[in-house]
């Protein structure tokens, strides 16, 4: 009886601790950003950006991650992902990890940033 409770007592645990995140949001003037990073926080599984509904309520959204790419190895460390909203326009979400801000840059459609907003760690 001592080993299946110990069995249950340690399947439980080892499951909340895999579905596990961290949340990082980084608020805006315009929206925010949202990372969601696995437990170890070594690596981000999901990006989101909020946006008022129909009725003007604030609502996450997914981006789809289109491709990455990882600056650690820069002066200011960080990663940059390439995404695109459920309207089908592209951004570059930037994260400097050292300065602990995002910025969100439009990408037209020659692949050149247009508008850009910078988000700041919500605290």
């Amino acid at each position: 009886m001592k080993k299946l409770f110990l069995l249950l007592v340690l399947a439980i645990g080892l499951s909340s601790t895999a579905s596990a995140q961290e949340y990082f949001v980084y608020d805006g003037s315009v929206f925010s950003v949202m990372f969601k990073c696995n437990s170890a926080n070594t690596q981000v599984l999901d990006v989101q950006f909020s946006s008022k509904d129909a009725n003007g309520e604030w609502k996450w959204n997914t981006f789809t991650v289109t491709d990455s790419f990882d600056f650690e190895d820069t002066e200011v460390g960080g990663f940059i992902f390439n995404v695109k909203d459920g309207k089908n326009k592209s951004f570059a979400v930037d994260y400097y990890r050292d300065l602990d801000y995002v910025i969100v840059h439009a990408i037209k459609a020659d692949g050149s940033y247009g508008t850009e907003w910078r988000c700041d760690k919500r605290k």
